[in-house]
């Protein structure tokens, strides 16, 4: 994918994917919400999750940003994360994009309320692009949206 084609498909509302690396080596990989900003990944998380616990004993992550249906797409993006205090406004963005706008507030209220927050900065090292409706073979043999 070109830049700008990078930036289009990161402005969608796919689910991200976050890899951390736990404390025995092995890989931690959960679904996260995001935002795409100023070339950097930024992920609403649980200020006591495990992510959060990986990222303060290593900060190596790699994040799945993919479509689930033909012809699939996707970016990879390998770096390091940055644990930062959440502020409301980016709160809101990266939620408005995943809930209903008529339940917005509501959602916000109760997670203000019932969940420690925090704000993962993620610094892209290395991004990997995949765009399966480019390869003209694949888009003859699968029709769109199937899985």
């Amino acid at each position: 994918m070109s830049n700008q084609e990078i930036v289009d498909f990161l402005s969608e509302n796919n689910v991200a994917r976050i890899a951390t690396i736990k404390p025995d080596k092995t890989p931690h990989v959960t679904p996260v919400w995001y935002l795409w900003k100023n070339n950097q990944l930024l992920v609403l998380v649980g200020k006591n999750s495990v992510k959060v616990k990986n990222i303060r004993k290593n900060n190596n992550v790699a994040v799945t940003i993919d479509t689930s249906t033909a012809p699939e797409k996707g970016v990879i993006i390998e770096g390091k994360a940055e644990i930062d205090e959440l502020n409301k406004d980016i709160q809101r963005r990266i939620c408005q994009r995943y809930v209903r706008p008529k339940d917005l507030d509501k959602y916000l209220n109760y997670a203000q309320t019932h969940h420690s927050s925090v704000l993962l900065k993620i610094h892209p090292k290395k991004m990997i692009t995949w765009d399966y409706s480019k390869d003209t073979f694949l888009s003859k043999i699968r029709p769109k949206g199937s899985t």
